[in-house]
């Protein structure tokens, strides 16, 4: 029987994790912490939001596309991802709005 307690459990992590992806908007690479950050960001922080309006494609590390725009975002204290602007960061909320 621990076999199929095993195989039941498989199942039910696929389940969860095919939840999780239905529902996500932007999935990051999982070994870079910027993409992570900007993707619980996109996925949990604003949901309500549509999708378009806050379309990131990755180039690399740190830096993407934005529109037509090239990006580059850092990830500040307390995971709070920023987005240069000019010569300094703000915050990507206010960015995107």
């Amino acid at each position: 029987m621990a076999g199929t307690q095993g195989l039941v459990d498989e199942i039910e992590k696929l389940k969860a994790l095919n939840h999780k992806l239905r529902f996500s908007v932007y999935i990051p690479r999982k070994e870079d912490k910027i993409d992570n950050a900007l993707s619980e960001f996109i996925n949990k922080v604003r949901p309500e939001q549509d999708p378009m309006n806050i379309m990131f494609l990755r180039e690399s590390e740190g830096v993407y596309q934005y529109g037509s725009k090239r990006v580059y975002i850092k990830v500040g204290k307390e995971r709070q991802v920023l987005v240069r602007v000019g010569g300094g960061f703000m915050n990507i909320e206010d960015f995107i709005n």
